[in-house]
């Protein structure tokens, strides 16, 4: 199995906002119970694509279920290693942190279950990121096993807003955050910058860029990368998906 060329570097530095990624980021409604319920099915070990600082991985650790953890990022890595030990001595050893590009990895034996929570697979930029991305979590698959994953459905309104104003973008956000952006229609592409002004005045700035995808989009992309979809939900509980909702979360299996 190979995948495209690597055309584009989908690297976004999360290592100025690894230390206060958890205070920042909250996730989506219900992905930690949603992945965790997954994993737990599977009876790991599992991996999790786009680790960060473990805010999903190490509640499945904590079940009983090792996590093989990839991220881009050693400072949040670093995060994450803090994190399982301060939770106690049993999480640590079912927490396998490993730095790794998600379009370019592999595994000595194969899982039941490769999940890419939390929108990480919008960063990849091209066709080329997302099919080797795609096929990266097939290989990794044993027969039939699963990939699951979510990210954004795209808001139209948003998209709309956006050219009105040129593609660009500058609003104040919770926590001290001022959020600056702009979308490249043709390119699907929004890029962001997030400032954080700390209690000693000092501005942390976050920039990276997502891709946005539609519905049939990556329905194509899973056939082309062997998967069969069996599920779409518009949320983590299980919502049925339609216009309105705001996330795509998919399961698909891996087709033999």
């Amino acid at each position: 199995m190979k995948g495209g060329p690597i055309v584009s570097d989908q690297r976004a530095n999360y290592d100025p906002y690894a230390a206060i990624y958890d205070e920042h980021t909250l996730g989506v409604t219900g992905d930690v119970a949603f992945y965790r319920a997954l994993a737990l099915e599977a009876g790991g070990p599992i991996v999790e694509v786009g680790v960060g600082t473990g805010r999903i991985a190490l509640p499945i650790a904590e079940a009983g279920v090792p996590v093989i953890g990839l991220d881009l990022s050693r400072s949040m890595l670093a995060v994450a290693r803090d994190k399982a030990r301060a939770v106690g001595p049993t999480v640590s050893p079912r927490l396998a942190l490993v730095q790794a590009d998600m379009r370019r990895w592999a595994l000595r034996r194969p899982v039941a279950l490769v999940t890419i929570p939390f929108r990480t697979f919008l960063h990849n930029m091209t066709a080329e990121d997302q099919l080797a991305t795609l096929e990266c979590a097939r290989a990794a698959l044993l027969p039939g096993g699963r990939l699951a994953l979510n990210v954004f459905n795209p808001d139209i309104a948003f998209i709309a807003a956006a050219g009105q104003a040129g593609g660009r973008r500058r609003r104040p956000l919770p926590g001290a955050v001022e959020e600056e952006g702009s979308y490249e229609p043709t390119a699907q592409i929004a890029r962001t910058t997030w400032s954080f002004r700390q209690s000693g005045g000092r501005v942390v700035r976050f920039s990276f860029a997502l891709r946005y995808i539609y519905r049939y989009e990556m329905e194509h992309l899973l056939a082309r990368a062997g998967f069969v979809v069996e599920a779409l939900f518009g949320d983590h509980v299980g919502s049925v998906f339609e216009e309105r909702s705001t996330e795509m979360v998919w399961i698909a299996r891996r087709q033999d």
